[in-house]
């Protein structure tokens, strides 16, 4: 996901809530995968609702940028 601090997101499965990044991190994925090595680390997102005023923090797959 090409995304940036102070980009507008909206909620996949609720789309009518949208916001601004405020922060992205990533967290390390915790897996049992046997032996072959360790997974990438996963992307996290926190913005700020223009619906209601909220900080969500969400997962980046969770999310959709939006370009107008």
């Amino acid at each position: 996901m090409n995304v940036r601090v102070g980009d507008t997101v909206e909620m996949l499965y609720h789309m009518s809530n949208r916001g601004k990044v405020i922060k992205i991190y990533y967290v390390p994925v915790k897996a049992g995968n046997g032996g072959s090595g360790p997974f990438s680390k996963a992307m996290r997102i926190i913005f700020e609702s223009t619906l209601d005023g909220k900080t969500y923090d969400l997962k980046a797959q969770e999310l959709r940028v939006v370009r107008e």
